[in-house]
């Protein structure tokens, strides 16, 4: 080392040197807490914390330490991709309860197990301690004991961490960086605690939303709060009935010798009690209240308001005043966090993601709704979409969901409303559909929605959503209350409901002829809606269990019918359990909507593209127009087979049998319906599809299409594809002969063998043509259309025939005769000389045959190796 640097070192050493030594000196004076808890940021509250950008450590009291907590996580800021949306609660299933427990030198954080239970000090309490247990989460290492007697530890770990499995959420490949994941937004309070952290999940998957996958920032917030003691704040668990939609909680209890699965189901619903039971009305000693946010547009925020209000109606009748009430958000209020389990909100967010959603938070133990915050997307108000320009069946949701997918819930423990209420989804097309229409009829000559329509539509579904945070689940007939006559009213009472209920999934009722035009959604809740909040909410004084079978035993009378997301499935058998239908009669509703699609088809062109605009607009109002027509005849595919679903239990007052079959009568008018519509030649003009331009923008944020050009007969043969499938599904199959037999014997019966002839015959009419008719290229005896449909049903015959084993086997033989039969027609006519076919018609008969041939000659062999 040179001289200089050996002087520079010294004279440093003589500067600095005392005060190192004495800072030293310091820092052996003060204890271990202090230490480590120095030059953190100290909040005083549930739990003591101490703070920097990336660790946390909790002071945790003696008294604490006997405590249960309830932790609700959130997504406080999200990606817009996904489920990762800014105000989406998050760890659907059994709601998170913590206990602690001091064990040597750790602290041991368990998740209560509260699927269980039995009576207190009885042998079933002793034989479930022996069969379940607690999930032990965390063992953190006890950093010393506090001035006060407490224990202090680290709980980063507790919270920084990716068990909520954000990162998968976002994609596969995205893993939390803890480097630089750092907690945020902190607050403390005497019952709860609200822990905020900006975490950074790095992935190889580039998001159109996100500058730069490998640093994606997403916004998780933790609200811990103690869970107090089961009938300390007076809440009184409500016994669940399957005739009323609730979303449930349930509890295996082994003390109870009734429930043969031991089974206590309970009704989520809010704590609301009378400030003075003595008298008829009384406001309640804790409302409901939900805070409007500042994200909500201004000139929405009084339908928003109103849609939140209107179920004030229902609780008024059973005597609370003012049982629900809505603020705005405070503007100064440092303790305001929307995510905190003390503030119920309504954030409006700009995800693109067009839906609502309605989600509570539950205590697990006794069902009690502890906290809600609805979330309403933007978009629900954009008409104008490309996603529009193609018609796909899994846009329109035409068909009921597959019975893989999960709906609403109920999910874990059952007493969440799961994120999946479709809602929302679904509204963004109609909105788009009724833009279309209203351009095609002259209500709107640049493509917005009427202020009417948007008002109507947003109340309705808000008042949909806070329906589900008081606990209610989705009941898809009640649009099946009114005639269609009844809803189409002009001088409707909106005060007056035109559903039962607003918990189903009621499409924008558009009349092209304006003179009939009634209210666009219902304004007001239902009968249904009144029944059920009766059910949950009642204040009983007297036997409990009697009266709420009281109230139940009403499920028979018409207005209080329920089906709900497991009884409107795509295996189902109701058809009046529907999303997006209206009216008493489907069938009805579908030949009005089939009518004006095609009725306003040819005007798109014309009414939805002005001067110097692109032609993509009439694209995409045809692709809506041509979905609202698929629709239709997906819920008329549901009547052949149909069974009505009841809920009434025997002894009902107007109860109906579990199961009634369907009239054959309307069996044989849907039958009659599809093959007249979606199984005929399209009526759409074929130059008209000239003019429907695809979006030619490429960025982000942006998909070009696979064709340019619109793909008429695949899109045709997408939409009779799936009508045919259902038709001809195994479960359907099984249902039509089940019910010759369930029939009585004075009834009229749809039978397996009407069902098939009458596909066959209305699929292949072409085929019993007449001597001396003659055919071109041009004009062939069988259309492009319906050669591809004719393909498809022998495909699907021939699968049934040689594969379809879990079809009846009558269906079957059935197909198999009818095969044989087309064969022998198709044959007659490529051989009838007095008729002179066109090339396209004899290539598909040839191929028919041949293809007829393969199918029989394969089963033939089936059978003897058999």
């Amino acid at each position: 080392m040179g001289i200089r640097k050996c002087l520079v070192l010294l004279t440093l050493i003589g500067l600095f040197g005392p005060w190192s030594q004495a800072n030293a000196q310091d820092d052996k004076s003060k204890s271990k807490y202090e230490q480590l808890i120095d030059k953190k940021k100290k909040l005083s509250g549930m739990w003591t914390l101490f703070q920097s950008d990336q660790q946390l450590l909790a002071e945790i009291s003696s008294t604490a330490l006997k405590k249960e907590y309830i932790v609700i996580p959130s997504i406080s800021q999200g990606i817009s991709r996904g489920d990762v949306l800014g105000g989406m609660s998050w760890g659907f299933g059994d709601e998170i309860i913590w206990s602690l427990k001091v064990s040597g030198d750790k602290l041991f954080i368990s998740q209560k197990n509260v699927r269980f239970r039995a009576k207190a000090n009885s042998p079933e309490e002793t034989a479930v301690k022996l069969a379940y247990s607690d999930s032990i989460l965390f063992a953190l290492p006890v950093l010393t004991k506090s001035t006060s007697g407490g224990i202090l530890v680290d709980v980063t770990r507790v919270f920084m961490n990716d068990d909520l499995q954000v990162g998968r959420a976002i994609g596969s490949s995205f893993r939390l960086m803890t480097d630089r994941s750092t907690f945020s937004k902190i607050k403390t309070f005497e019952e709860n605690i609200e822990i905020g952290l900006n975490t950074v999940f790095s992935g190889s998957t580039p998001i159109e939303t996100v500058p730069n996958s490998k640093g994606v920032q997403v916004g998780i917030h933790y609200s811990v709060s103690v869970l107090p003691s089961v009938g300390s704040n007076g809440y009184k668990p409500r016994v669940a009935d399957d005739r009323v939609g609730y979303f449930l909680t349930a509890i295996k209890d082994f003390s109870d010798k009734d429930e043969p699965e031991h089974f206590v189901r309970y009704v989520n619903r809010w704590n609301l009690q009378k400030l003075d039971p003595s008298i008829d009305r009384s406001p309640p000693k804790t409302p409901i209240k939900f805070y409007l946010e500042n994200t909500v547009p201004v000139f929405l925020r009084p339908t928003v308001e109103a849609g939140i209000l209107e179920w004030n109606k229902a609780f008024d009748k059973l005597g609370y005043a003012g049982a629900i009430r809505v603020d705005q958000q405070p503007v100064d209020d440092p303790d305001f966090d929307p995510e905190n389990i003390n503030y119920n909100t309504f954030r409006w967010i700009t995800a693109d993601a067009g839906f609502a959603m309605g989600p509570s938070r539950v205590d697990p133990r006794t069902g009690q709704i502890l906290d809600a915050d609805i979330i309403f997307d933007a978009s629900f108000l954009d008409s104008w979409n490309r996603r529009w320009e193609i018609f796909r069946p899994e846009q329109t949701h035409m068909f009921q969901i597959p019975e893989s997918m999960p709906a609403e819930g109920p999910l874990g423990n059952g007493h969440l409303h799961g994120p999946h209420c479709r809602l929302g989804h679904e509204m963004q097309r109609q909105s788009a559909t009724a833009a279309a229409m209203f351009m095609a009829v002259g209500v709107s000559k640049d493509g917005n929605l009427p202020d009417e329509f948007i008002h109507q539509g947003l109340k309705e579904v808000v008042m949909h959503e806070v329906g589900h945070t008081l606990g209610l689940r989705h009941n898809f007939k009640a649009s099946a209350w009114k005639t269609l006559e009844e809803i189409d009213d002009p001088e409707a009472d909106p005060d007056v409901p035109t559903v039962a209920s607003v918990m189903d999934y009621s499409p924008a009722n558009v009349v092209i002829d304006r003179e009939k035009q009634g209210l666009y959604y219902s304004q007001t809740i239902g009968p249904y809606d009144y029944w059920a909040i009766e059910y949950g909410y009642k204040p009983i004084s007297g036997n409990e269990k009697e009266e709420l079978n009281k109230i139940a035993s009403r499920s028979g009378e018409p207005e209080l019918e329920y089906g709900t997301d497991e009884d409107t499935r795509s295996i189902d058998p109701d058809p009046h359990s529907n999303r997006f239908d209206l009216g008493k009669d489907p069938l009805k509703y579908v030949r009005r909507q089939m009518e004006q699609s095609i009725e306003l088809l040819p005007k798109i062109v014309e009414s939805t593209v002005k001067e110097g605009d692109g032609y993509q607009r009439a694209r995409q109002a045809f692709g809506l127009l041509l979905g609202q027509y698929a629709q239709g005849a997906s819920f008329a595919s549901r009547f052949p087979g149909g069974v009505s679903v009841h809920r009434d239990h025997k002894g009902d007052e107007d109860g109906q049998s579990p199961f009634a079959q369907i009239p054959a009568e309307k069996q044989r008018e849907a039958m009659d319906l599809i093959a007249e519509s979606v199984f005929a030649n399209p009526t759409i003009k074929g130059s008209d599809l000239n003019y429907l331009a695809a979006s030619r923008w490429s960025h982000w944020g942006t998909s070009s299409p696979s064709r340019l050009d619109y793909p008429i007969h695949d899109t045709i043969l997408s939409m009779q594809e799936t009508v045919l499938g259902n038709l001809l599904s195994s479960i359907v199959l099984d249902r039509i002969l089940d019910n010759e037999f369930k029939a009585a014997e004075e009834d009229d019966v749809y039978t397996l063998a009407e069902h098939e002839r009458r596909l066959v015959d209305g699929i292949f009419s072409e085929l019993d043509q007449e001597d001396d008719a003659k055919f071109t290229n041009k004009e062939p005896m069988i259309s492009s259309f319906r050669r591809n449909l004719q393909r498809t049903t022998i495909r699907r015959l021939g699968s049934l025939v040689s594969s379809g084993y879990s079809a009846p086997s009558d269906a079957r033989t059935l197909a198999r005769m009818h095969l044989g039969d087309l064969k022998d027609k198709a044959t007659k006519l490529l051989e009838n000389e007095k008729i002179e076919l066109d090339d396209y018609s004899r290539a598909h008969l040839q191929e028919s045959v041949a293809l007829i041939n393969k199918v029989l000659d394969a089963q033939l062999s089936l059978q003897i190796v058999y």
